[in-house]
């Protein structure tokens, strides 16, 4: 519930004005063992002092489950007020419904000429890391202006070669950056077939290589490795005013 992420701000450790807010977007498999990786490797950044939180693409927003949407919308009171954030529990990530709310943020994204991505710091700048959750369809238009990759989950499933490179297409053509893609296997399990296959995919059709990786999240050196690269490789993004005066300074330079 919303209403109880709001109230859970004991044990902040964690300062929005420190460093600044990252966002990392990642396309889920469809496994659910990846689901259950990625929520360790957060609870792992938490345990280190970075405070995350997962915008979840795949689930909407409802009376009963608030999330990004209601952040988003002035008549409930939270538009002005940033997502206090809670490490006291690592183990418990905040993660909040967010597929109607990534739809408005594009919506106004493109009445105001901002980066989505941008949009987001006012309301979740308590925060370290802020993973995007969701499918290539919605998480492409979100990532406009973006120069870090995603991070593309790979299925184990054989029959889900195609559907995987469908999202890395639609990933790489709409975004101009290719995605990282990501196989987390057994450590026995020798290298996957599937991950492979979607590589070279990536470059007969696309003529681009994707970074590959794949590792087992079981390994705690080995997902702990990978908390600390998604938390590095991840998007900066500023506040409003310095976003905007960023974007000026580059407008000159380039002018």
């Amino acid at each position: 519930m919303l209403e109880s992420a709001w109230h859970q701000g004991t044990g902040l450790h964690w300062q929005g004005t420190q460093s600044p807010l990252r966002v990392l977007p990642v396309v889920p498999s469809g496994d659910n063992a990846d689901g259950t990786a990625l929520w360790m490797a957060c609870a792992h950044l938490q345990q280190q002092g970075y405070p995350v939180v997962v915008l979840d693409g795949t689930e909407q927003e409802t009376t009963a489950n608030p999330g990004l949407q209601d952040l988003l919308q002035p008549r409930t009171g939270y538009t002005h007020t940033a997502l206090p954030a809670d490490i006291a529990n690592p183990l418990s990530v905040a993660t909040l419904p967010a597929a109607r709310g990534m739809v408005q943020l594009l919506h106004k994204a493109s009445q105001t000429g901002e980066r989505p991505v941008d949009l987001l710091h006012r309301h979740v700048r308590n925060h370290a890391l802020v993973v995007l959750w969701g499918p290539a369809p919605l998480l492409a238009p979100m990532l406009h202006g973006c120069t870090q990759a995603a991070v593309q989950l790979v299925s184990a499933q054989s029959r889900s070669v195609v559907s995987n490179y469908r999202a890395l297409k639609q990933m790489f053509m709409d975004c101009g950056v290719m995605p990282r893609l990501v196989a987390l296997r057994p450590h026995n399990y020798g290298l996957d077939s599937v991950l492979r296959s979607v590589s070279q995919c990536a470059m007969h059709h696309l003529h681009t290589e994707p970074l590959c990786e794949q590792f087992d999240p079981l390994q705690p050196r080995q997902l702990q490795r990978w908390a600390l690269q998604c938390l590095e490789h991840a998007e900066t993004v500023l506040p409003p005013h310095e976003a905007a005066a960023s974007a000026n300074s580059s407008a000159v330079w380039s002018h």
